[in-house]
């Protein structure tokens, strides 16, 4: 990993440069900042919502150069690192990192983390929660019935579970997934975690169990939640012959990536009753066409990639957490590892 900056003294830091179209981050950032730290921004020539100019101004280049820390979108350094020779540390906005990954191949000379801290992982811990009692509370149905103004009798409400008496499933069990985790167990619920490697003794406290085999994993599950990245491991690693094991008829949340499972083989599952019903956040191509077969279907439930947004106000907490953790001496959070792929 790069030296994060040249000087480790916070009287002697280089000011944080910000390359953000999140609003309100370069005021957040100051908000946070000791009063030795200077924060920048640079107004970029935003073209929409998804790009820069190209053409960038002699003068834009010209403070580029000197940049040695950037907190920015992911998208925008992809697009700027080129012109940032002196870079040391990047501090992503995205907790998604795949899209670097393609388009800076090489690992780079400068460091990179990305968002990925409590805050972050609360509002995931939120979005899992909220969508597991919303299934067993019924409440698609209490709100067609509103439409419909029906008064459903009581006995159809009657069979629903709490949090305390279900077993969840989590694949992959980094920061979103123990923070996934963290919150169920509060409320009694049995948590079994998937990994590609085992885990130390002492690491799994938020876990009943953690496996590396996916087998031992899916037919223990209510809720099955993937939070994996898209890593050549991980792609289609939910196939049909792997859900056919779900003998618990789980109802699938999807907040990692759509590449765990392709399509047809998610429409498959759903048909055949290997999954009761599925929690999409995420798919292989996004936005998800109007043609997909899964807008259709009762038991799935659509979100646009919202589970967890990333907010101005956390973004500036956990870096500068990290700024500070590093100035004392110890190793920067979430860094990314490229030979990982994550």
């Amino acid at each position: 990993m790069a030296a994060c900056f040249s000087s480790p003294g916070i009287f002697s830091l280089p000011p944080i440069f910000v390359l953000s179209k999140i609003s309100k981050l370069a005021q957040c950032l100051r908000a946070c900042a000791m009063p030795q730290i200077e924060v920048k921004e640079i107004d970029l020539p935003i073209l929409d919502n998804f790009g820069i100019d190209s053409s960038l101004t002699e003068k834009c280049k010209d403070i580029l150069k000197d940049v040695e820390i950037a907190v920015c979108d992911s998208d925008i350094l992809v697009k700027l690192h080129n012109f940032m020779p002196q870079l040391k540390w990047a501090h992503s906005t995205w907790a998604g990192i795949e899209g670097l990954l393609k388009a800076i191949p090489q690992e780079p000379p400068f460091t990179v983390t990305r968002h990925s801290g409590d805050s972050f992982t609360s509002l995931i811990a939120e979005y899992v929660v909220c969508h597991i009692l919303n299934s067993e509370r019924k409440s698609r149905l209490c709100w067609k019935s509103q439409e419909s103004k029906v008064w459903l009798p009581n006995n159809v409400f009657s069979n629903h579970r709490s949090l305390n008496e279900l077993s969840v499933g989590i694949l992959g069990v980094g920061n979103m997934g123990s923070g996934i985790a963290s919150f169920l167990k509060s409320r009694g619920t049995t948590v079994y975690g998937f990994a590609r490697r085992p885990r130390a003794p002492g690491s799994q406290c938020y876990f009943d169990e953690i496996y590396t085999k996916l087998d031992d994993v899916l037919p223990k599950c209510d809720y099955l939640i993937n939070v994996l990245p898209t890593t050549p491991l991980t792609s289609g690693l939910l196939n049909n012959s792997a859900l056919e094991k779900c003998t618990k008829k789980p109802i699938f949340i999807n907040i990692g990536r759509g590449s765990i499972i392709s399509e047809a083989e998610l429409l498959k599952a759903l048909r055949n009753g290997w999954l009761a019903g599925a929690v999409l956040d995420v798919f292989e191509e996004e936005p998800l066409p109007e043609t997909s077969e899964l807008w259709d279907i009762p038991e799935v439930v659509i979100t646009p990639h919202v589970s967890a947004l990333s907010k101005p106000e956390h973004i500036a907490e956990e870096f500068f957490q990290n700024l500070t953790s590093y100035i004392d001496g110890h190793s920067l959070r979430n860094v990314v590892n490229w030979s990982a792929g994550y």
